[in-house]
């Protein structure tokens, strides 16, 4: 699975083969491109073009191909052979005066023969550099009709297939011949392929595609680039790899940048707001500080005050309470008596240095000769009767006795 989406990555699961057929002078380039649906192999689109840059033209997304070398470039023999024989004896007794080294060569073996395709290596790898300056990496190559070895297993049922350039003739599935033909006698059949049809002169673009997506029979076919074919491939995927890594690197470090700059942005402004809240706090301890030693300065004064007040206020009312006759029922003695109700947000006023004092008596003489005392006390600057009046056979009373400052 991982290998898949690996291949999916840098390969996608599109496919194109690039085709030379013709002359040098009056070549071609078929182009055949498909894609890969659910198992299923879909004709996307095809075209001739004379020239690299048409392909470019025809096809700008197009990253890499399968190129087929089918021109006058590629020489073809047939020889009959025993299966066991190498490829190197082959090659010997077919081409006997070249240079091989100089030559990439693919064979195709049969029951009784082998179809043997040499082309210069200097061709081939022009062709990649020229493919290259237009972005267009060749990861795999094939040499004349090989490609149409990966089409057998689907045309079983048929007794040759016809391309521009090539007339090969089947039988129960195995190849029988081989020929070159003009592509001018070419007659235009279909064929169809698991459901595709194609056109005789895409057959062998397809038969490529195939061979890229499921490999190489070596049992049928083999070559001397293998080695050659797979460092182009390794060039592609590291290219791939770099065009896609390097924009996906650039992202992720955008985005690590800018997830941190929120964090950091957003920490920042906690940071602040928490600086902020510590000062005020800091500045309300101060005030708090300062409040709590002005009221401990008040309560300590009022505690003063209230104890010098109580002092006071005890020995006034002892004094009096020592004046008083017994015929005289004390009801309420008022300490600095409020001059009105308290209420909520308003200052308490309160009569200062007075002593408010109520009660009834059932003898007038009695409470006439205790007012009298309460004249003569050291600590009394006057008296005066506020209320008098008849209750029943007693009578009610309320003197306010002023202290003196």
């Amino acid at each position: 699975m991982l290998d898949t989406l690996s291949r999916n990555i840098i390969y996608g699961n599109t496919y194109c083969s690039l085709e030379h057929t013709g002359t040098d002078t009056h070549g071609k380039i078929i182009i055949l491109i498909c894609k890969q649906q659910k198992g299923e192999l879909k004709l996307i689109s095809k075209e001739s073009v004379s020239s690299i840059e048409g392909v470019k033209e025809f096809q700008p997304k197009l990253r890499y191909a399968h190129l087929v070398i089918n021109n006058n470039q590629v020489l073809q023999k047939t020889i009959e052979t025993i299966n066991t024989l190498s490829d190197t004896v082959l090659l010997n007794q077919t081409f006997p005066n070249i240079d091989l080294e100089a030559f990439y060569h693919e064979i195709i073996r049969s029951k009784e023969k082998a179809y043997v395709y040499i082309c210069r290596k200097s061709y081939i790898d022009s062709l990649h550099k020229e493919y290259e300056s237009q972005s267009i990496f060749i990861t795999h190559w094939s040499l004349g009709s090989t490609p149409l070895v990966s089409l057998l297993p689907f045309l079983k049922r048929e007794s040759q297939i016809q391309s521009p350039t090539t007339t090969l003739k089947l039988k129960e599935g195995e190849i029988t011949s081989i020929d070159r033909m003009a592509s001018e006698n070419y007659p235009n059949e279909t064929y169809d392929v698991t459901g595709l049809q194609i056109d005789g002169e895409y057959i062998n673009g397809l038969g490529s595609i195939i061979k890229t997506i499921a490999g190489v029979d070596e049992k049928y076919v083999s070559n001397n680039f293998e080695t050659k074919e797979k460092e182009q491939q390794s060039y592609f995927k590291q290219h791939r790899l770099f065009t896609i890594g390097l924009p996906l690197a650039i992202g992720v470090l955008f985005t690590i940048f800018l997830v941190n700059f929120l964090f950091y942005s957003y920490y920042y402004d906690e940071v602040a707001v928490l600086q902020e809240i510590g000062s005020t706090n800091t500045l309300q301890k101060k005030l708090l500080v300062k409040k709590d030693s002005i009221v401990d300065q008040k309560q300590k004064l009022f505690e003063d005050v209230i104890a010098s007040a109580s002092s006071s206020a005890s020995y006034c009312i002892d004094e009096i309470i020592q004046e008083m006759p017994e015929t005289i029922l004390l009801e309420g003695l008022q300490y600095h008596p409020l001059q009105k109700k308290i209420r909520k947000n308003k200052i308490v006023e309160i009569e200062e240095n007075t002593i408010v004092i109520t009660g009834e008596t059932s003898e007038n003489a009695d409470l006439s000769s205790w007012i009298s005392s309460l004249e003569n006390l050291e600590f009394t600057d006057s008296v005066s009767i506020d209320n008098l009046e008849e209750k029943g056979k007693n009578i009610r009373f309320s003197i306010a006795l002023l202290i003196k400052a």
